[in-house]
């Protein structure tokens, strides 16, 4: 397909005037997901100064095999407006990472809650290991690209390690 194919087609009932780009990436919808931990990562938004920790998972199996999901949590205890986040926000994304962390196999102990950078640490050597996600997704009425994400992590079914001998290797 030509460039000019691609274009009539992004282009056909597109007003450049009035309507917005479509992002093209459909985020998964609720349901529970063989998944393997892809990152951790600390993540700032180079646009607001935002950050994060960034977890990014891929689905082992099923229909939506391969997809990926991505969302950060931030622990600060004001929003960019000034307002307060409520503590029952705060201690639901601390559970989640907790939780997480327990279906990948990583122990966190107290240091490693001292900042995002020593929780990413706390979390490479879980980066491959899978679990079970469960995702529930619902509207975000002010802003509908940006739906609601809720999760929660159990441990998923132990991987064998792969052996490989001599004789598998073809040289």
């Amino acid at each position: 397909m030509s460039l000019k194919d691609i274009a009539m087609k992004a282009t056909q009932n597109f007003d450049a005037s009035k309507d917005k780009p479509e992002s093209g990436y459909e985020s998964l919808p609720s349901g529970t997901y063989n998944v393997i931990l892809e990152d951790v990562a600390h993540f700032v938004s180079q646009r607001t100064g935002w950050d994060g920790l960034q977890i990014k998972v891929s689905v082992l199996d099923g229909e939506y095999a391969g997809r990926t999901d991505s969302n950060m949590f931030n622990f600060d205890e004001t929003s960019a407006n000034g307002k307060a986040i409520p503590e029952s926000v705060l201690s639901q994304r601390v559970q989640v990472v907790a939780r997480l962390a327990n279906a990948v196999g990583v122990h966190l102990d107290d240091i490693d809650w001292d900042s995002i950078d020593t929780l990413v640490t706390a979390f490479m050597t879980a980066k491959g290991k899978t679990a079970v996600m469960t995702l529930s997704v619902r509207e975000n009425k002010k802003n509908p690209q940006y739906p609601f994400k809720n999760y929660d992590f159990e441990p998923g079914e132990p991987t064998e390690p792969m052996t490989i001998s001599d004789e598998d290797i073809p040289f």
